[in-house]
């Protein structure tokens, strides 16, 4: 082989090496959200949610980077930056033309709590009407009970809800109960009792509207595969405290 096809070949894969090492990396938004996505001891990001989408990421073969960040300023990021994913996002009528979709990562039911000074006697969903009930900004569990003429009283942390309850601050909390169980128990507060389930949605890796189809189909295909292997079994047995 001459000299110059050599250079020819070598400049060729050169080339080649550059532009997958130049494939840009998508900015993967979150919020404080566990077990779903919260940071940890060091600086970063965990939760199941988050292994699950890292996991779709490295094998789908395409560069990421995480932030954590305030839900309702992730949620608008995402509709207008390109690059841009947003996981662990409710999908439902109002969102489904807002963003392009992966998953369903895992089912998060919805429910009604109440703590130890609660109002007694509630017991199902046509009863708490006259109660407050707490919720945070932008979730989806407290504008779905708002639409339906719930009184529902707003704070910025989840958490603050919980205190809130345990205070008697508020009549009764609205959550995934996933997400209650971690936070009383994270929190050592309680005793937590589980009102009604009132509704269930999925959980999806939201991405902006021009994510390219290739780009989708890949992850896609990545969680797809994940999900046939033990790997989603193991990280529900770590992360998800049975209600």
């Amino acid at each position: 082989m001459t000299g110059w096809i050599k250079c020819c070949l070598l400049g060729v894969m050169s080339l080649c090496l550059h532009v997958a090492a130049a494939e840009p990396a998508v900015r993967l938004l979150t919020e404080d959200d566990p077990p779903f996505n919260y940071p940890n001891e060091h600086g970063g990001v965990t939760g199941i949610s988050t292994e699950m989408v890292t996991e779709t990421f490295r094998r789908a073969g395409i560069p990421y980077s995480i932030e954590i960040m305030p839900w309702l300023r992730a949620y608008n990021l995402a509709q207008v930056d390109s690059k841009t994913c947003l996981y662990s996002t409710t999908r439902n009528d109002e969102r489904e033309k807002r963003f392009q979709w992966v998953g369903p990562l895992l089912k998060n039911d919805w429910a009604v709590f109440a703590g130890p000074r609660s109002p007694p006697g509630v017991q199902d969903m046509a009863a708490l009407k006259s109660f407050s009930i707490g919720g945070y900004r932008g979730d989806a569990v407290a504008l779905y009970l708002q639409n339906r003429g719930y009184k529902i009283e707003y704070t910025s942390d989840d958490v603050l809800n919980l205190r809130k309850l345990m205070a008697g601050h508020i009549d009764f909390w609205a959550s995934g109960i996933y997400h209650a169980h971690f936070l009383a128990e994270h929190e050592r507060l309680g005793p937590l009792r589980q009102v009604a389930t009132f509704s269930s949605s999925y959980l999806y890796l939201a991405c902006h509207p021009q994510t390219p189809p290739a780009t989708l189909a890949r992850l896609n295909a990545a969680l797809d595969a994940m999900r046939h292997d033990s790997f989603i079994d193991a990280l529900k047995k770590r992360y998800l405290t049975p209600p």
